[in-house]
């Protein structure tokens, strides 16, 4: 009788913790009260106000129009951060959690994003006007910043498809336009500086003499490409041509994908010995460089080179780029 009792009260037990495995819950229907802005550009953040949102990201769903947001950036119970979708269309805003939807009547506007399409010229002097040529800037000059590398330029002039700046006296670098907090990346602008040429010296041959790796890879434009000396040491560089020197202010590199370790302790050198006995170095390279984008580094010197060149003590000469920048007397 005891046995059976128990039996009966072990079924009993084991039933109910099975049916408490199998519990439903009964979420509370989302309440949207307000979003901000109103209108904005695609991939921009939307922050939605309300009640009831939960905190777990995977379980909320946000709508423009009838798009789906690809990111939902964060979730508090009442607040959703969610990134307007690419391709998204203007429209209410739902907001869809386990199922249940609450939405605005008020319409959240997508505005055309700016584009940025040419750069009026790729050298100028400090105080010279650069113009930038795209569409969708807009006509109000308090949402548009111009800068050159980190350095703020003047914002002379702007139409929906032109924005004019005034040359800062600053370091050459890539030029970065803002539209209304949108950041279009366009050209390198050298300021009071040119790109250096001449003829090209450097170690003679290549790793198993792969006429793909010699030092014309260095200079080809293409960072895909790389320079593998035959030895652990090389070099690469520009004689600036007889009767001439160079004032240099600046170089770009990159190093050969995957590399960067490898231009650890390369220098970048100059001189006007014709033999490279007697050089100055003028800049180290301290710290591996990332690979697939250029570094820039600024000179600093008073002097100038016939011959200024890349040297890699180490490494097989393993880069994928070099550039020099200055002013040729």
């Amino acid at each position: 009788m005891i046995s059976s009792l128990l039996l009966a009260g072990g079924m009993l037990f084991s039933a109910c913790e099975k049916d408490a495995q199998f519990r439903q819950f009964n979420y509370p229907a989302p309440v949207v009260k307000d979003f901000s802005p109103k209108q904005g550009y695609a991939m921009g953040n939307i922050t939605i106000e309300g009640q009831d949102f939960g905190e777990v990201v995977g379980a909320v769903k946000v709508y423009f129009g009838n798009v789906k947001a690809d990111t939902v950036r964060s979730v508090t119970n009442n607040k959703i951060v969610v990134q307007a979708p690419a391709k998204g269309v203007s429209g209410v805003i739902t907001v869809e959690i386990f199922g249940k939807r609450d939405s605005l009547p008020q319409v959240f506007t997508f505005k055309p994003a700016a584009t940025l399409l040419a750069m009026s010229t790729a050298q100028a002097q400090p105080g010279d006007d650069v113009t930038l040529s795209g569409k969708n800037f807009g006509t109000d000059k308090s949402l548009v910043q111009v800068f050159v590398g980190s350095t703020a330029a003047e914002v002379t002039s702007l139409t929906n498809e032109q924005v004019k700046f005034k040359v800062p006296d600053a370091p050459s670098g890539t030029v970065t336009l803002v539209v209304d907090g949108q950041r279009l990346a366009g050209a390198y602008l050298l300021i009071g500086v040119q790109k250096l040429g001449g003829t090209l010296f450097g170690h003679a041959g290549s790793w198993s003499n792969n006429a793909a790796t010699t030092i014309a890879a260095a200079v080809d434009g293409n960072i895909n490409t790389y320079v593998d000396a035959a030895t652990a040491t090389g070099y690469v560089g520009y004689d600036i041509g007889a009767g001439k020197t160079a004032l240099l202010k600046s170089v770009r590199y990159v190093p050969r994908s995957g590399n960067g370790a490898r231009m650890v302790g390369a220098q970048i050198r100059g001189t006007n010995d014709p033999t490279l006995t007697d050089y100055t170095v003028l800049y180290t390279i301290a710290t591996a460089p990332p690979t697939g984008v250029y570094t820039e580094a600024q000179i600093s010197t008073t002097n100038s080179y016939r011959y200024v060149y890349y040297y890699a003590p180490a490494g097989n000469c393993n880069i994928a780029e070099i550039e020099f920048y200055g002013v040729v007397k």
